[in-house]
């Protein structure tokens, strides 16, 4: 299948990392070796691995809107091109519209989104709307834009 448009998308804010990092370290609580508990250490690390492998993948064929929070999707999810009624490329404020980042349900609709503040929104024929966190937005809107006059 041929892809108009693809981006993969993982956390990179570096706030976020010192947060997920500083899990391990205090998992060790007092650093006594009869006090360390093996659980908590390994809940330390796996927190930060899980975190890790959370990646945003996108992608715009002829057919639709192809995409995945993996691990939470094992596959990926299509939204067909005939179910969008409008696109949007945009500026939002994720924190106040949609509660962070993440798969986020929020006043404004459900969010897709790991960093950021730019996306494209897109209106279904249900009355419904998703966004989607993008660094690429324009070229996303575009790839969809160029998909839907096919």
């Amino acid at each position: 299948m041929k892809y108009l448009f693809e981006e993969n998308q993982k956390f990179t804010q570096w706030w976020l990392w010192v947060i997920l990092f500083s899990f391990p370290i205090i998992s060790f609580g007092p650093f006594d070796e009869n006090a360390i508990n093996i659980n908590y250490v390994l809940i330390g690390f796996f927190i930060p691995f899980l975190f890790y492998l959370f990646e945003l993948r996108l992608k715009v064929s002829a057919e639709g809107l192809h995409f995945q929070f993996f691990p939470f999707h094992f596959k990926s999810h299509i939204i067909k091109l005939e179910d969008i009624e409008k696109f949007k490329a945009l500026e939002y404020s994720p924190l106040k519209e949609y509660g962070g980042w993440g798969i986020k349900y929020g006043f404004k609709g459900k969010a897709y989104n790991v960093s950021g503040n730019k996306g494209v929104k897109i209106f279904l024929n249900n009355g419904t709307n998703i966004m989607f966190g993008s660094h690429k937005h324009s070229e996303f809107a575009k790839a969809l834009k160029m998909a839907k006059q096919q």
